[in-house]
């Protein structure tokens, strides 16, 4: 039989085609980015600082964020091996600290089986009630609702939760961030469970000096003291200091952090600290072009990490988002 080399590449090049499609589209991708006040909430008071670390993992996964319709979004995430991170680069001594914010109202469902549904509505008085509800599966829930008021010199929210319709769970959690000057916040955290016993509230205290090109932030409760340094050298470099110290007895942590990207989109992440651990994560994006000036994207995302026991693990994961 005579093979046509014509048409053996329009094959080829048909079948490629058809994989680029596959891939979501440059312009589709969703970027959720917490809402910006003139004041900074509590809870994202070392905000800089611990987005410099590094999130390390293991083995091998991948995440497809695909938005079926208006406001319902599938989340497919396929592990292979032991992918959460096992090692904690820095505490979270905050509530709610470092999680990822979103104010859009929505239904959000992953391959799990667990939904997360969000319903926002904007109250008298410049008052904005969320209201999020989280099912794992029959017998396992949870459901938040928080108020929150923000102005040019305060921030404040007040959230109520309850996990597998359990009363013992209730806690109740109060935040207040206030600018005394435009350099200087102090913000204080309250949190109690008031059907415990004995009902101890936890209480922190936290303080941030903030600058164009740096910020200094810190943190106080009876789980220890945590100090947040943030340097921007330029638009591409910056470098973050934490150090930990905890309340019983435990030895004093510092980690140091480098975040730098390049021209071609790539970022690469660097931790060190004195308990003689380390890793880096390094992103890539690669760009499919197609005819009729369409960009697709395919997020690769390497990982690697020294733990306390000096083994050495990898990761790698490949993220797309429709």
């Amino acid at each position: 039989m005579d093979i046509n080399e014509d048409k053996l590449k329009e094959e080829v090049s048909s079948f490629v085609s058809s994989l680029q499609r596959l891939l979501p589209k440059k312009k589709e991708l969703i970027v959720v980015e917490p809402r910006r006040y003139k004041t900074i909430k509590l809870c994202d008071v070392h905000a800089e600082a611990k987005n410099t670390f590094p999130k390390c993992f293991m083995g091998a996964k991948l995440i497809i964020l695909r938005e079926i319709m208006d406001k319902v979004k599938l989340v497919q995430q396929y592990n292979y091996g032991k992918t959460k991170e096992n090692y904690k680069c820095y505490s979270q001594l905050i509530h709610k600290e470092m999680e990822q914010k979103s104010s859009g109202e929505g239904l959000l469902i992953d391959s799990a089986g667990s939904a997360t549904a969000t319903y926002r509505e904007i109250l008298d008085g410049a008052y904005e009630m969320r209201l999020t509800s989280r099912i794992k599966d029959l017998v396992c829930s949870e459901t938040e609702v928080i108020f929150e008021k923000g102005n040019e010199n305060s921030v404040g929210s007040v959230s109520c939760s309850v996990k597998d319709v359990d009363p013992n769970t209730l806690r109740m959690v109060t935040q207040w961030m206030y600018k005394v000057t435009p350099d200087v916040s102090v913000g204080t955290e309250i949190g109690l469970k008031p059907l415990a016993y004995p009902p101890t509230p936890d209480f922190s205290v936290s303080a941030r000096y903030d600058r164009p090109s740096f910020a200094v932030s810190s943190t106080g409760n009876r789980h220890g003291l945590q100090l947040c340094l943030y340097k921007k050298f330029s638009h591409d470099l910056r470098v973050a200091t934490i150090i930990t110290e905890g309340c019983r007895g435990a030895p004093t942590n510092v980690s140091l952090a480098m975040h730098k990207s390049y021209q071609n989109g790539s970022e690469l992440k660097i931790f060190v600290d004195s308990q003689r651990c380390g890793g880096f994560t390094f992103q890539r994006d690669l760009l499919f072009y197609e005819p009729h000036n369409e960009i697709r994207v395919l997020r690769l995302i390497g990982s690697a990490l020294i733990d306390k026991q000096r083994r050495v693990r990898f990761g790698v994961g490949f993220h797309l988002d429709f």
